[in-house]
């Protein structure tokens, strides 16, 4: 797979999308890229159905962030941040200006990839079964909650939720907060208003440029999935990537 980093230009992400069944095939030769200590991550879990998306993810990640680079999926080498949020090493041990975050739920994952900009991303199946009212009750603020239980069309205000959750993840994503920033202390816009932040008024992990909010426009055939991409800085638009092979 050959990739112009020319056509990357500051303002433009772009979002690569990875079905795991489309490259278990390759899930040995993926294994085979990632260094000792996520090798030994992915043996640790218990169930094969994980261990395998787990592989298929950070192998596929690998990959195209080694096209972005020039270098084999094998010497791409991360660092991890103080939450735990991973950045890019260049070969020369310098920290490369490629930005890129990874959202995985069952099957699905979404890469997000941008030169100079931080970049969040989450993904979510509309569909699945959870307690979303209790999750929400408990994670989301009182302004996000007066706007998600007006909606009175129980359908309708389940996507709410998984939208906005989408959009709260993709945020914490952003600042790079890991846990240590609870949902709970910033509040967002409910669908079926454009994505926005409304306020923050914790003073920790607070965004250091403007975060603008895009709601992924995901192909047909992932109808049951939302994803929300957040981008702290300059943003003019994001590119849909499903390559065919690597």
């Amino acid at each position: 797979m050959q990739i112009n980093t020319d056509k990357l230009n500051i303002g433009q992400i772009d979002v690569w999308i990875c079905r795991a069944a489309q490259w278990f095939e390759k899930k040995e030769v993926f294994f085979s890229e990632l260094p000792p200590e996520e090798q030994e991550r992915a043996l640790r879990f218990k169930f094969s159905e994980h261990k395998d998306r787990f592989v298929i993810f950070h192998g596929f990640m690998r990959r195209v962030l080694g096209s972005y680079l020039a270098v084999e999926a094998s010497r791409v080498v991360f660092k991890t941040a103080e939450k735990g949020k991973p950045y890019l090493i260049s070969p020369d041990n310098k920290t490369c200006p490629l930005n890129f975050n990874l959202s995985h739920t069952e099957d699905i994952a979404l890469l997000a990839v941008s030169s100079g900009q931080e970049v969040g991303i989450d993904i979510e199946n509309r569909q699945r079964t959870s307690d979303w009212q209790g999750i929400a009750r408990r994670f989301c603020t009182p302004e996000e909650q007066d706007a998600l239980f007006l909606i009175e069309d129980m359908a309708e205000q389940r996507e709410a939720f998984y939208d906005l959750w989408t959009r709260k993840e993709a945020y914490m994503k952003v600042l790079g907060s890991g846990l240590a920033l609870s949902p709970t202390q910033f509040s967002l816009t409910v669908a079926p208003k454009p994505s926005a932040l409304l306020n923050h008024p914790s003073k920790y992990y607070r965004p250091q440029k403007k975060v603008i909010f895009e709601t992924i426009k995901l192909p047909k055939n992932l109808s049951d999935y939302c994803a929300t991409l957040a981008v702290q800085g300059i943003f003019t638009q994001y590119k849909l990537m499903e390559p065919g092979s690597l």
